[in-house]
């Protein structure tokens, strides 16, 4: 494995963590881990986001809580092997993992997102 080359620590989140991507096209999926530079999260979308612009914005959501509207750009959209699961369905989804690095955050989303880490994450990666 190669060495790791993000600024901040990342954190496991539970699988009611959803989060959506906007610009061009839409995505949405699960929160697979996050920390206060990005996130990746999983969906089940064919078409590559590293070729549309990577200027972006992501909207988080857990239970009551959310944060809109955060500036991002795709770092990596990737496809990973189907979940065992999968193997019982008579439609197979191509699931893809995505990165995304946050930018500019306001002082609230700043405030907002060390809430989310501190309340609704499952531990360090």
């Amino acid at each position: 494995m190669g060495m790791e080359k993000r600024k901040n620590e990342r954190f496991l989140v539970g699988e009611e963590v959803i989060v959506a991507l906007r610009n061009k096209s839409s995505r949405v999926g699960r929160v697979k881990d996050i920390g206060m530079g990005g996130l990746s999260f999983e969906h089940i979308y064919d078409e590559d986001l590293e070729h549309e612009p990577s200027k972006r914005d992501v909207s988080l959501w857990v239970d009551n809580f959310a944060i809109a509207d955060i500036p991002c750009k795709v770092v990596y959209d990737i496809p990973i092997n189907e979940p065992p699961e999968y193997d019982y369905l008579s439609v197979h989804f191509k699931t893809r993992r995505c990165g995304v690095q946050f930018e500019l955050l306001t002082e609230n989303q700043k405030s907002q997102l060390g809430f989310f880490l501190k309340k609704h994450t499952k531990g360090k990666i």
